[in-house]
């Protein structure tokens, strides 16, 4: 027995309904899957970042030596340098018994209006470390590596306390040191969805 025209028309578009409410389903699925991987990937991104600037600024003011440098005529010194985004401050970080100037800054995205996006970096706001070595005349290497310690960062703010609890913009009265990091999604398609820690570091050498 066959089937008419009226039938299969119905049939077509009831298995039409059927399948467009399958793909909204999976499509969905697969956007809150994408989401929620870019939200976890930020989270781990800015939690990552934050745990490396705080341990090593626990750090601050330990040295190996106590051989006056071109950034600190007293040693040990902690915080040697000083912006709401960047630290410079010495310690010995490397294990190779040398005093190191670590700095870590905040690069911005060259255009901030766009989503994150890793293929086009002027879009790429990030957090850089660089250090160098004090070999008893001068900083090595001179011009040191900047490397990334975090990327699709929006915002780095940092605050300076001295033993009072009292702001500070003078880098040797430096005590506490208030770090907060906001990391931006990187989905694209989106509006980004940012994400922000913050860590309260007290220097444990002064």
């Amino acid at each position: 027995m066959g089937y008419s025209l009226p039938e299969v028309l119905i049939a077509s578009v009831v298995l039409a309904v059927v399948l467009l409410a399958i793909f909204i389903v999976y499509d969905t699925g697969l956007q809150d899957y994408a989401r929620g991987t870019a939200r976890a990937d930020i989270q781990q991104n800015v939690r990552v970042a934050l745990e490396s600037m705080a341990r090593e600024l626990r750090t601050a003011g330990y040295a190996a030596s106590n051989i006056p440098n071109a950034d600190c005529a007293a040693p040990p010194c902690a915080v040697t340098a000083l912006t709401s985004s960047s630290v410079t401050f010495q310690a010995e970080v490397d294990g190779d018994m040398q005093t190191d100037n670590v700095v870590y800054t905040f690069v911005p995205a060259g255009d901030p209006t766009r989503p994150c996006d890793s293929s086009n970096p002027a879009t790429v706001g990030r957090i850089t470390r660089s250090v160098q070595a004090w070999n008893g005349t001068a900083w090595t290497p001179a011009t040191p590596t900047a490397d990334d310690v975090a990327q699709c960062v929006a915002a780095l703010a940092i605050a300076y306390y001295d033993s009072s609890g009292n702001t500070t913009t003078t880098p040797g009265n430096a005590y506490r040191i208030n770090i907060s990091i906001t990391g931006t999604e990187n989905t694209r398609g989106w509006g980004a969805r940012t994400y922000t820690l913050t860590s309260d570091v007290r220097l444990r050498n002064l």
